[in-house]
């Protein structure tokens, strides 16, 4: 995969320096970079909003970060090998290609990913620890398969806000208390809000997630 076959669309601040809070989108599966990036408008307008597009066309304006098959057991299971490869040149993107561009700094990012996007934004964090230290997680769970967690790592500087639908019917409440329960478990800084919703980012979701980007 080639590194730097991301589209994305931005917001730009009408004022950026290197204290400027960056929020790098990450859309769900079948979905497309104007798909969070509708929430841009209800944001601080001092934000740098940068929403990128998986790589992967499933159908017209519908794409995908790795393919998702069921197994045997009608169990779902994804692409190992395509998800690293994903991760990997996200990471080069951002680091080669945005980083450069817009000239901000590694400690004022913020991924912000939704279901399969936040799936990205967990492993994209605990894989390279050093670069991105916050995440906003939203319906979606840890990728296990693919994230390298390590204990020699220092964890301590991270912070994430992680919220789920109760009635979510595509990624269970379950899963989303599963990872709420593997982050304390390693010391992992984060919130971890549930919402009466299903699989979407109702109003007070979205209340509580800009006060915490205002807050941290």
């Amino acid at each position: 995969m080639n590194n730097f076959l991301f589209e994305y669309t931005v917001k730009e601040p009408s004022s950026f320096n290197q204290n400027s809070k960056v929020i790098l989108m990450f859309h769900g599966y079948g979905s497309n970079k104007q798909d969070l990036f509708t929430f841009s408008d209800y944001m601080n307008s001092e934000l740098l909003i940068i929403s990128i597009q998986a790589p992967l066309k499933l159908d017209y304006n519908s794409y995908c970060w790795w393919l998702l098959q069921y197994d045997e057991r009608m169990r779902l299971k994804m692409d190992k090998k395509q998800a690293a490869e994903t991760i990997f040149s996200l990471e080069q993107f951002i680091s080669l290609e945005l980083c450069e561009k817009y000239n901000f700094s590694f400690e004022q990012i913020y991924l912000m990913g939704f279901s399969q996007g936040c799936m990205i934004s967990y492993a994209l964090s605990i894989n390279y620890p050093k670069k991105y230290k916050k995440v906003i997680g939203l319906s979606g769970k840890i990728p296990h398969e693919i994230i390298k967690f390590d204990k020699e790592q220092n964890y301590s500087n991270h912070n994430f806000f992680c919220s789920h639908g109760i009635n979510d019917q595509v990624i269970p409440i379950e899963i989303g208390r599963e990872s709420d329960n593997w982050f304390s478990k390693n010391k992992i800084n984060h919130k971890y809000l549930e919402f009466e919703s299903s699989h979407n980012i109702n109003a007070e979701n979205f209340e509580q997630m800009n006060l915490w980007i205002k807050n941290n």
